[in-house]
């Protein structure tokens, strides 16, 4: 089965996924990944801290399928992918101040300028992330593309200064994850000696 590298998130079919509630439970903290692909970085999570709850929202169905087969397989019964379209469906999905981190794993770059739009860290996701995370909740983003990164953090530092803080210090990247989980595309580039960008933010 081939399955697409990119999909635009913009098309008119994903801006209206009918959705399933997810029905998490209330007394353990969830994080979500949004783009989570084939959800490795959360299998790993929930085997690294096993007392929370993993969501991985992806816009690919194949992949959502296939992630969540996988972990039926593995017994990671806290692990759930869901098919949804994180520009619009977040609010859908998780009620206000529930989430306890957001992780933003190597989203698509969309280098075209024509295709910027497209791009996942904005102002508008931002609002969004601000509202769901419980207070002191934190943002993680990590890229091996030096211009997407820098976009986040302008967002992050300069259009959204009243909403987050760095955790590391003001316009600074993180120099190392404090999580051992990786996502299959930061285990490459670990590999082939890749430089990552990190980000990470605690909602003020």
């Amino acid at each position: 089965m081939r399955i697409r590298q990119h999909v635009n998130p913009l098309r008119s079919d994903y801006l209206q996924i009918p959705l399933e509630p997810l029905d998490l439970p209330r007394d353990r903290p969830v994080e979500v990944e949004l783009g989570s692909a084939e959800a490795f970085f959360l299998m790993e999570r929930a085997m690294e801290d096993p007392g929370r709850s993993y969501v991985g929202v992806e816009i690919r169905r194949e992949l959502v399928t296939q992630s969540n087969g996988e972990c039926r397989g593995k017994g990671l019964d806290r692990v759930r992918s869901v098919f949804a379209n994180m520009s619009v469906d977040l609010p859908r999905l998780f009620p206000p101040r529930s989430v306890s981190r957001f992780f933003i794993n190597f989203p698509d770059p969309w280098f075209k300028h024509r295709q910027r739009k497209r791009r996942v860290v904005g102002e508008d996701l931002l609002c969004q992330l601000f509202e769901l995370l419980e207070p002191c909740g934190e943002i993680h983003v990590a890229t091996d593309i030096f211009d997407i990164a820098l976009d986040a953090m302008t967002v992050l530092e300069w259009e959204a200064p009243r909403r987050f803080v760095n955790l590391h210090e003001p316009w600074s990247f993180v120099r190392a994850s404090r999580f051992a989980a990786r996502s299959f595309r930061e285990r490459l580039c670990e590999r082939e000696g890749i430089r990552v960008w990190r980000l990470a933010y605690r909602r003020l």
